[in-house]
């Protein structure tokens, strides 16, 4: 990515769809391989902190991650730690560089909820139509043909909180984070 991007031009887009976990060591967040298993997730996860450093150096005008994953350890076939009795997992999350502005599927403590024909996830199914203008729009947007950050906040809080609350009886908030770090 650094060879693609034009100093101060460029803006950069990551997108991460996949599993999070964290680790067991140092309470950081790690990005999970597909084959990760609660032995392996310290020796096989990306740390997150990592990718937020590297990205972070970046010459970019402006980068923006979007993290379509939850750290709490749950996958689509159950626990990382599976037979495992009264465990509570989380994570702390890694601090955002300046440049970088974060958008995430959900806080720290909440699982990311899938649509019920598991086609894609409901932050996935949000955010590409608020990005694509419904964030634009009333009740979310002032109808300037640009999707604000705010205006994409608001959407997803209309949108994929209520539908993770009302069809799966779960908090999921999309958390969006301007770097203000190093």
């Amino acid at each position: 990515l650094f060879n693609w991007v034009k100093p101060n031009k460029s803006m950069a887009y990551v997108y991460y769809s996949g599993h999070g976990a964290p680790g067991s060591k140092n309470g950081g967040a790690l990005l999970a391989p597909a084959n990760a298993t609660a032995d392996s997730i310290d020796l096989t996860g990306y740390p997150l902190a990592t990718l937020y450093e590297n990205l972070g150096r970046l010459p970019a005008k402006s980068v923006t991650v979007v993290l379509e994953a939850c750290f709490s350890g749950l996958t689509q076939a159950g626990w990382l730690s599976p037979k495992a009795s009264g465990i509570s997992v989380s994570y702390r999350p890694p601090q955002i560089p300046k440049n970088l502005t974060v958008i995430t599927a959900g806080a720290a403590d909440q699982t990311a909820s899938w649509k019920k024909d598991e086609s894609n996830s409901l932050f996935t199914s949000y955010f590409l139509k608020g990005m694509f203008g419904e964030a634009d729009k009333a009740p979310y947007g002032n109808k300037d043909g640009k999707v604000s950050y705010p205006e994409l906040g608001r959407y997803l809080d209309g949108t994929l909180t209520y539908d993770a609350r009302r069809n799966y009886g779960r908090d999921q908030k999309a958390q969006i984070v301007v770097g203000r770090g190093r």
